[in-house]
């Protein structure tokens, strides 16, 4: 192959590259952000036991209701809603008490069908520790069991003491080790936005320079 088919060669694979790069910049970016694409989805929902018109579902942002199986919803009432409700589990004594699992933060419950909340204290910082709570399990007398991304916990008297013998928050899972430097998250939330400014910078310079190979095709 002559000088001209090496750099036709070398102009296709170099933009086709750059092409991918900005897809992979652009989408990964978004991926920083959910909310922006998926806006507030229904991550999980639960049918009152007794009553089965009764259903509550947890979404990114906040925690619903529906008193007519479905028909219509209200938001319940919190001074600090939920963020990223991944379970809602109803006590299998009282279906008036209801527990709620976010996804990085708290385990909020009530007593009273849904009038008044309050949380269940946890042996560690799920959000700033980087423990994903996953799945909440309630017995017949309010024990709890509490799955995590770090093994899982158990408690005999509502939350005030943990069992943690199959907990290991130093153990980081090998793939939230990898999402989380992927995306910033591991050097913290504010982190996340570097990552940004990075890729966006990134993203700026690669146009650039399909631009100014373009102009200098032209001219040459």
């Amino acid at each position: 192959m002559n000088k001209i088919w090496w750099k036709k060669i070398h102009n296709v694979f170099g933009i086709s590259s750059a092409l991918f790069l900005v897809i992979l910049l652009i989408t990964g970016m978004l991926l920083n952000h959910p909310k922006k694409i998926q806006g507030n989805i229904i991550e999980t929902i639960a049918l009152d036991p007794k009553k089965s018109e009764r259903i509550y579902c947890g979404k990114k942002e906040g925690l619903y209701f529906s008193k007519d199986a479905g028909k219509n919803w209200n938001e319940v009432p919190m001074l600090y809603p939920p963020q990223e409700v991944v379970d809602i589990v109803f006590s299998p004594q009282d279906s008036k008490k209801i527990y709620v699992l976010e996804k990085w933060g708290r385990i909020i419950f009530s007593l009273d069908g849904g009038k008044i909340w309050d949380r269940i204290e946890l042996p560690f910082d799920a959000q700033s520790e980087g423990i994903e709570l996953k799945k909440i399990s309630i017995g017949r007398k309010e024990e709890i069991a509490l799955l995590t991304s770090h093994g899982w916990i158990f408690s005999k008297d509502q939350g005030k003491k943990w069992d943690q013998t199959y907990f290991d928050k130093t153990k980081t899972p090998l793939m939230r080790l990898v999402l989380t430097l992927h995306n910033g998250y591991f050097f913290g939330p504010a982190f996340v936005w570097v990552y940004d400014f990075s890729a966006l910078a990134l993203l700026i310079l690669i146009i650039s320079g399909l631009i100014l190979w373009y102009i200098g095709r032209k001219v040459g």
